[in-house]
């Protein structure tokens, strides 16, 4: 063959192959078969290259639509994004809160620059700026009975509040407060319905001595006793349903059988039907003395308030005695939180008289404990109904009780109640006696009248603050209001770092001890706060 010719036929050859890609190659000369590989789509991100999805073939290294093949891929790139950036304004610190540097953030990866052009990343902390702290005078304080605390010539916040530090002659050795001198925080009838707590001891509406108490926390509503007398009731419902909303009161406690504490429970009839506590609300469980001395039969008192109980059984209240609460039996329970965060909870104490016979029906009285978790640590109120002085040994023997804010007194204040036994463990804060003062329902000495001289000698020595919610009066109703509704109320004022115990009166703030009535018919021991 010409060499001429053979060179053309390999050129031309040459120029064939050029022209077919590695498939196409080894399709002409192998016989290629694709080994395809799928690729997950891969979204761009603002700084890194994404992909769509795609088919690459392991053996010649083309890309392609399809897992067949047919449709060949110039390219499978998305290219980035780029940064969107947005500029955040800076925030100027405050005295208890830090705030910021101005800064550009990315809407769609929240990386954050110095600059607008992206190029500069910024760190938190290099865009924080500190709080810039409170600025007040530290030798210049406010005070009131629970603690003492700067203000910030800023903000107007609280700064370093702590309670007093009393020196021997009983002023605080930080900020000067002379103990007693206003240890009572006076608070406001429009604050009580939002407290976090609420202790009200109730005026019965007639000239008779008795009990009645609600307690409030959030929606749960407590009510120890109803007493003193039958016609009671209307008057302790009026008062009731200003707080309780619902018609439900979550929990009623009978401490023990006397009238004046469960006669307004029972109510009186009309129409053929009872408007007592028991017949007004749904009430979902009832807590009731163990034992009574007294006749049960249907025209008493305690027989009416035996039916009562019943008739709220078949409404569907769970009934339980304060032993059943203690051992936990028959699905009673020794606590009850009265709030879903379990901060208040209402603990049924050990009573020896719970199963055990007393001449006195006072010592079968329910007692319990209410606890309060708070900011400034635990606080605890107590209730023991008309426990005398043996119930009250036994009380302290069997239970580990604590110091308490509150304290109702035992018995309306009888000499034979609230006795040294009890109250040296305790040292109450404050104390509220449930009585008609100076009435001559059961006795005619004058110093034996509620509250007598010798509750007034033991109470002395640990509190000033005793509360009494009525006074006899020569008036034709037979009664006045001393202080009237009192109520105890744990809540957080505004300015306030912490809450705090705050009292609100119905009638008067005035303390038993600066009472004309006592002036005229007690004395303060000598040796009392």
């Amino acid at each position: 063959m010409n060499k001429f010719l053979k060179v053309a036929i390999c050129a031309a050859a040459a120029v064939s192959v050029s022209l077919l890609s590695a498939c196409d190659l080894l399709d002409s000369f192998l016989v290629h078969t694709h080994d395809m590989q799928f690729v997950a789509a891969k979204e761009a991100t603002c700084t890194q290259d994404g992909n769509i999805e795609y088919y690459h073939c392991t053996k010649c290294g083309e890309n392609f639509a399809d897992e067949a093949g047919t449709t060949q891929l110039v390219t499978v790139v998305e290219k980035a994004t780029g940064h969107d950036l947005e500029y955040v304004q800076p925030v100027e610190p405050t005295c208890t809160d830090g705030g910021s540097w101005g800064y550009y953030i990315c809407s769609r990866c929240e990386e954050k620059f110095i600059d607008e052009d992206g190029e500069t990343p910024a760190t938190e902390s290099e865009l924080a700026r500190p709080a810039k702290g409170h600025e007040y005078k530290v030798d210049v304080w406010e005070n009131n009975a629970a603690g003492h605390w700067n203000l910030c010539d800023v903000c107007g916040e609280r700064v370093n509040e702590s309670a007093h530090t009393y020196g021997g002659d009983g002023i605080c050795t930080v900020c000067g407060y002379v103990k007693g001198e206003d240890d009572v925080i006076y608070g406001n009838k429009e604050d009580i319905a939002e407290a976090e707590l609420s202790i009200h001891f109730i005026e019965l509406g007639n000239k008779y001595t008795g009990d009645c108490t609600l307690i409030k926390v959030g929606d749960t509503e407590v009510l120890i006793d109803a007493g003193s007398r039958q016609n009671s009731a209307p008057a302790i419902k009026e008062y009731v349903d200003e707080y309780c909303t619902d018609g439900k009161l979550e929990y009623v406690i009978a401490t023990h059988a006397d009238q004046d504490h469960i006669a307004g429970l029972v109510g009186n009839k009309s129409g053929g039907e009872y408007n007592g506590i028991l017949y007004s609300y749904d009430i979902g469980t009832i807590i009731k003395f163990d034992r009574s001395n007294k006749s049960s039969g249907s025209t008493t008192v305690y027989g009416k308030f035996l039916a009562g109980v019943e008739y709220a059984r078949s409404q569907g209240s769970a009934v339980y005695t304060g032993l059943q609460c203690w051992n936990g039996t028959d699905g009673a329970q020794r606590t009850y939180y009265l709030d879903e965060e379990q901060t208040v909870s209402l603990n049924i104490l050990y009573n020896y008289y719970y199963e055990n016979k007393s001449s006195d029906e006072n010592n079968y009285s329910v007692c319990f404990l209410l606890t309060q978790q708070t900011d400034d640590g635990e606080k605890n109120y107590l209730f023991t109904g008309d426990l005398e002085e043996e119930g009250e040994e036994y009380l302290v023997q069997y239970n580990q009780l604590p110091e308490v804010e509150l304290f109702k007194a035992g018995h309306h204040g009888s000499p034979t109640s609230s006795n040294d036994v009890l109250l040296s463990v305790i040292k109450p804060k404050n104390i509220v006696v449930c009585c008609c003062c100076g009435s001559d329902e059961y006795t005619d000495n004058n110093a034996n009248q509620f509250p007598s001289q010798a509750f007034i000698n033991r109470a002395a020595m640990y509190t000033e603050n005793i509360y009494c919610t009525t006074i006899v009066s020569d008036n034709e109703d037979g009664y006045a209001s001393m202080n009237g509704d009192v109520v105890f109320y744990y809540d957080k004022a505004e300015g306030e770092q912490k809450g705090s115990l705050k009292l609100w009166c119905s009638a008067d703030t005035t303390k038993l001890k600066y009472t004309d009535w006592f002036a005229a018919n007690r004395t303060w021991p000598e040796g009392g706060v």
